[in-house]
């Protein structure tokens, strides 16, 4: 099965690759990063440089970036059902799952690429124009350069699960259209609803998009030289976005063995 789902896998990336749509989103969070510094000044001798890291990678992942995987995954599979590839791809043969889960994996992969894109430029650029020292308090060192480094690609790795439920969500609507444009609207515009009565019906802490910005407030805090538990809060982000992987990803795939391919 692996081995399908890996050949699978490699023609989706290979598509992914050569379309020019796939670089759209990876262009404007590097465009967001660069910009980034006219907002938010980063000058030597101080903690500017982490503060700007800080600043820019909510905004270019837990914003831009999650929009950026909706659209994107919105758009894996309704395409090749209104064209009817999908009838080709599935003679290989590559059952509905599989076809599925190469699906999926490429989503991820492509918020996985997001991320690597934030990460790099960002630290680079606080790298070239800043000090990444540490953060002292009254002239005590509080958190080494070591340790700031460590919370940042621990919250990026935290950071890739509600990226990747982002995926399994628009990715289960892709299955229940056959229109891309519809998907899309259709992925954002629950999404949005979603966001905005999750509260009211106090259902927030079920909703992973409630904790984008989790995994990054230990780094955030800690360039304020504050202290701050990963749990439990580091918990809910993990667990709701995992509960929302299984059962986006179970849906989508009882959609598509149900759905007439013809």
């Amino acid at each position: 099965m692996m081995r399908r789902v890996w050949a699978a896998y490699a023609v989706e990336v290979s598509k992914a690759i050569r379309s020019k749509a796939a670089y759209v989103g990876p262009a404007l969070v590097l465009l967001a990063v660069i910009c980034a510094p006219f907002v938010h000044p980063i000058h030597r001798g101080d903690t500017s440089a982490y503060r700007y890291i800080a600043y820019v990678t909510p905004l270019a992942l837990d914003f831009l970036g999650f929009l950026l995987v909706l659209v994107y995954c919105a758009g894996l599979v309704s395409p090749e059902l209104n064209s009817g590839a999908i009838r080709h791809v599935l003679v290989r043969p590559l059952r509905r799952h599989e076809y599925l889960l190469a699906k999926l994996m490429t989503g991820m992969s492509y918020a996985l690429v997001l991320t690597l894109l934030v990460a790099v430029g960002s630290w680079s650029i606080a790298f070239a124009q800043g000090d990444l020292l540490g953060i002292e308090d009254g002239g005590e060192l509080v958190y080494t350069d070591d340790q700031m480094l460590r919370a940042y690609v621990l919250g990026a790795l935290a950071g890739l699960a509600p990226q990747f439920a982002a995926a399994a969500y628009a990715l289960m609507i892709s299955v229940c259209t056959r229109s891309t444009v519809a998907a899309v609207g259709a992925a954002a515009g629950i999404w949005i609803v979603l966001d905005m009565v999750k509260y009211p019906l106090h259902m927030d802490a079920f909703v992973f998009s409630t904790y984008l910005e989790t995994p990054w407030q230990v780094f955030i805090n800690r360039c304020d030289a504050i202290d701050t538990s990963w749990f439990p809060a580091m918990g809910y982000c993990l667990g709701s976005s995992v509960a929302c992987v299984i059962v986006c990803s179970a849906v989508a795939a009882l959609v598509l063995r149900r759905r007439n391919l013809c």
